[in-house]
């Protein structure tokens, strides 16, 4: 009985793949790596001044918050995101925990200078990844199951860890990468980047997120360690968002409501859920009430005395309400996204180094966000309602325009004048045409490497330089793919609930069609059991076992997670005895089939 061979993969790394992917990812993979000389358009490189000195605040460093028991790694491992000790009478309470355990390690080691007490409680701002994936440095997962050690986030911190790093895992995972310059290289196109809100490298083993086993619904106080705090949830940034405040020493951590120290991302272009500014703005006023005298982001260094403090959180919270508060002014003259984008921009009586500087967030691809969050994707115009594929539009601009070679030409013209965007949109509608057209991925990518260079926000950067890297072959999107699932995915990590759900988004809908299967899972160990559906090509999930399942599937929990890892396949797993099954194997191999076999082809600019 040949099984398809199901693996999963997870919240930085990915989806679910099949063993035997569509043959045409291979032919789109040599298409994308056919540029195997070098680019004949040189591009010296160069870097603005600010972007260099801007650095500065991502410097790696450790701080005492005053004469408070409050200290404040900044960029630990020059890694990505802060961690943060609070010393107590008998323990320690670390809130937040950075991208990976070897960064997260080295704020242990740190922190083990200051001090050799047990943690008590480790506390999660909220649930992306660069604020949860280190815990392991710092507790043992088994003393957060047992209640030992708490491990505190906001009541919909699992939701939304689900439902934004999880589903979309397989494109966030692979914009991040080219968001945050990951790919460059140190030495040439990497050359004095860093990642602006909050520092430099991601990491590259296996996180250590520790799920949490104590929810705070609104607002609670506590006391850990002889240490009084106040956590209440703010929304902002992100929708698991809490602060913490610590009335004894006037301090008040942010988390992310203050994203490092630039101008915020309102919408960010790795991709996000649709950011709340109003919601983000009364978090501000929330802090701004407490009138703190120390302030601790995760992000970057913190900020000491009273009016320097509310100077920063009311400049900072004003910055997003004249973004959004100016857009909706548009909005409602009949401004679409592009329009906004060049129509607003900060005044200059609100410029604060850093906090206002558009090094992370920018106005432009804020105020896109804010369009379709309030109105839609569509701009009113029913042109654009149904508009021709993206395929068939480039072929009759091309053909309009005079063929191939006198696009090509144009572009090269404009290449050659300094108009690097001109270039890279006629290059584009060539490269559409046909992936295998190298002159016009070179010429795309010098043009892109161009304004890359000349840009200091760091997200545009990466984006610019990285999609370079793509058209010119040596990055390939569906290579990364399967190196982050062997990276970064970690299944123990996730409630099965959470596992199993990765399936609802690979249901093919076509090979789907007509089948209607039920499957039970009844976990040995656990005491778990779902039953998955496929009816009308959706997977339903229910924590219930169903009586007329077609197939009941009976496994221990270290057994599914290798199941999603790939390291076995069902069929060895029925084999080696390991996996039981009762009903019928044709309805699992039914089930098997539905699901999307190819990773795809996730090109940012090869397309």
């Amino acid at each position: 009985m040949n099984l398809t061979r199901l693996t999963l993969v997870g919240p930085l790394a990915f989806s679910v793949i099949f063993a035997g992917c569509a043959d045409d990812k291979n032919a789109v993979d040599q298409a994308a790596s056919a540029g195997d000389g070098e680019n004949p358009y040189i591009v010296p490189f160069s870097s603005p001044d600010y972007l260099r000195k801007h650095a500065r605040y991502l410097e790696e460093e450790m701080f005492q918050i005053g004469d408070t028991p409050v200290w404040d790694y900044n960029t630990p491992n020059r890694g990505f995101g802060n961690v943060i000790m609070i010393e107590g009478d008998d323990g320690l309470i670390i809130i937040d925990t950075t991208t990976a355990t070897e960064h997260a390690a080295v704020a242990e080691r740190a922190f083990r200078e200051v001090s050799d007490k047990p943690v008590k409680a480790v506390i999660y701002t909220h649930h992306h990844v660069d604020h949860i994936s280190g815990a392991g440095a710092f507790i043992d997962s088994a003393d957060a199951e047992s209640g030992q050690v708490k491990v505190i986030a906001a009541e919909n911190f699992l939701r939304e860890l689900e439902d934004e790093n999880q589903v979309t895992a397989p494109i966030m995972g692979i914009r991040a990468l080219y968001m945050y310059g990951q790919l460059l290289d140190p030495v040439t196109d990497g050359r004095d980047y860093h990642i602006s809100c909050c520092g430099y490298t991601l990491g590259t083993e296996l996180g250590s997120y520790i799920a949490p086993n104590h929810f705070v619904d609104g607002s609670e106080e506590m006391t850990i360690a002889g240490i009084r705090m106040e956590l209440f949830q703010t929304g902002g940034e992100s929708a698991s968002h809490l602060a913490v405040w610590l009335p004894d020493y006037q301090v008040m951590l942010t988390g992310d409501e203050i994203q490092g120290p630039n101008y915020p991302n309102l919408h960010s272009l790795r991709g996000t859920k649709p950011r709340d500014a109003i919601k983000w703005v009364t978090a501000i006023d929330r802090m701004r009430a407490y009138d703190a005298k120390h302030l601790v982001p995760s992000h970057g260094q913190p900020l000491d005395g009273q009016a320097e403090i509310q100077d920063m959180l009311t400049v900072y919270r004003d910055a997003i309400q004249f973004t959004h508060d100016q857009s909706l002014r548009l909005i409602n003259k009949g401004y679409t996204p592009d329009d906004l984008a060049n129509a607003i921009s900060l005044p200059e009586s609100m410029d604060r180094d850093p906090w206002t500087r558009e090094m992370y967030g920018t106005v432009k691809h804020n105020v896109r966000e804010f369009y379709v969050a309030y109105i839609s994707w569509w701009n009113g115009d029913p042109a654009e309602l149904d508009p021709l594929p993206r395929l068939e539009k480039a072929r009759r601009l091309v053909e309009l325009m005079g063929g191939r070679d006198r696009v090509f030409a144009e572009a090269e013209k404009a290449f050659t004048a300094g108009d690097d965007q001109w270039a890279a949109e006629l290059t584009a509608y060539l490269v559409r045409l046909d992936r295998e057209d190298m002159q016009s991925r070179y010429l795309k990518a010098a043009a892109l490497r161009r304004i890359g260079y000349a840009t200091a926000n760091t997200n545009w950067r990466g984006f610019y330089l990285t999609s370079a890297r793509e058209l010119e072959g040596s990055v390939v999107p569906g290579d990364l793919l399967l190196q982050l699932q062997k990276k970064r995915f970690n299944p123990s990590q996730l409630e099965t609930g959470q596992l199993l759900s990765l399936l609802r988004v690979r249901v093919d809908a076509e090979a789907a069609e007509g089948r209607n299967v039920s499957v039970a899972y009844e976990l040995t160990d656990t005491g778990e059991v779902y039953t998955l559906q496929l009816r009308n090509s959706i997977l339903d999930i229910q924590a219930t076992t169903e009586a007329e399942a077609d197939v009941t599937l009976r496994l221990d929990r270290p057994l599914l997670d290798q199941l999603f890892l790939g390291d076995i396949s069902y069929e060895d797993a029925i084999d080696q005895e390991l996996l039981e099954i009762e009903g019928s194997k044709l309805k699992l191999r039914s089930f098997a089939l539905a699901f999307d076999r190819d990773p795809g082809h996730p090109y940012l600019s090869l397309r």
